[in-house]
């Protein structure tokens, strides 16, 4: 009887052995997604990004976030655009080095939706600080995805962000005048036409869009400024020119 419970024991013993072996968890994840970029399961207009970072834990979750948007935004999906679909999964190499693998899913913009970028720039226009108060500037900076990036040309020649209005301030029409964010409403201070060459005309003023002074540095204010089409500082391109 002995011999026969230790003949178990150690063929239990052996079978445990001989199991593949199995990583330690680290926090709980889903299960991994492809490792590569892919649209599979996905419409036309959707596409899944994978990042993978590697670290202590929060650095590597942190990187491949970063690395999986950085991907979206080279394809042309700006941040916004995206959702989080799967991960962090974690994989541990040692006590404290993780490979982390994250999965984001994209929506491509509607045409005349998303980013307005500076030819000469290549900067973004934005909403400084994605604030909505009244008069909140518009102005360069680097393009991020961030909804403060993202603007709608409607049929009525508005141009919206943050369910506002792009406005030339106080309806004034001299060349410098700043451009504002403001609650849309029915002046031609809010009306704009796209030009030949990527220029954006102000309705009321016959003046275009433009950095002031033609600059090209982040935080540059927007103005309205004499067109002329062949000044790089006034062309504009982008998803949100795609119309």
């Amino acid at each position: 009887m002995k011999l026969s419970r230790l003949v178990t024991v150690a063929l239990a013993l052996a079978a445990t052995l001989l199991l593949p072996a199995t990583a330690v968890a680290a926090p709980a994840a889903p299960a991994a997604p492809d490792s590569e970029p892919a649209s599979v399961g996905a419409s036309a207009t959707t596409q899944d990004f994978t990042g993978i970072g590697h670290g202590p834990y929060n650095i590597a979750v942190e990187a491949a976030w970063n690395g999986a948007y950085g991907l979206a935004a080279q394809a042309g999906y700006p941040a916004y655009t995206c959702r989080r679909t799967a991960g962090p999964v974690a994989r541990p190499i040692n006590s404290t080095f993780y490979e982390v693998w994250v999965k984001i899913t994209c929506t491509r913009p509607a045409p005349g939706t998303g980013q307005i970028v500076g030819t000469a720039s290549s900067r973004c226009v934005d909403v400084k600080g994605a604030k909505t108060k009244e008069g909140t500037p518009i102005q360069l900076y680097d393009c991020n995805g961030t909804v403060a990036q993202a603007w709608k040309l409607h049929p009525d020649g508005t141009i919206r962000a943050l369910d506002r209005c792009m406005d030339v301030q106080f309806a004034r029409t001299e060349n410098g005048t700043r451009i504002g964010l403001n609650k849309c409403h029915e002046g031609g201070n809010q009306r704009w036409e796209r030009l030949p060459n990527g220029l954006l005309r102000s309705l009321h003023s016959q003046r275009c869009l433009a950095p002031l002074n033609n600059g090209s540095n982040r935080d540059t204010p927007l103005v309205i400024w004499d067109c002329d089409a062949n000044n790089p500082a006034q062309q504009w391109r982008g998803s949100a020119m795609s119309v």
